[in-house]
């Protein structure tokens, strides 16, 4: 690349070498991190047993979507609608023969054998 020629019979200015942008300490990296993970650690404790909210919520109502219980309990609906799936393939819901209902399957304690 050619330098312009200079107006005035002036040097054109030095070139400036180029500097990289300034990465900040590692210490100051990993606090960073340290206190993202804690946020989401939190996050996590906060979240609640989706499962009993979803039993709960299936016994109040028998009839709802995903949807409506997702709303009901202020989740993700395909959270909800994941984990009413799971929990049917595991036998703690049972589908009924009209389409959204849902019913709660009472489980009995094991009892240990002798």
């Amino acid at each position: 690349m050619q330098t312009p020629p200079a107006v005035d019979g002036a040097s054109p200015p030095e070139p400036t070498p180029h500097t990289p942008a300034a990465v900040p300490q590692r210490s100051t990296r990993r606090a960073t991190a340290r206190r993202a993970s804690d946020r989401r650690a939190t996050a996590r404790e906060h979240k609640g047993d989706i499962d009993g909210r979803i039993l709960g919520y299936v016994k109040e109502h028998p009839q709802g979507t995903t949807g409506d219980m997702a709303k009901g309990l202020n989740a993700d609906r395909d959270t909800i609608a994941a984990e009413v799936s799971h929990m049917v393939r595991a036998g703690e819901l049972t589908k009924g023969p009209e389409p959204h209902t849902l019913s709660a399957t009472e489980r009995v304690p094991e009892l240990p054998s002798p």
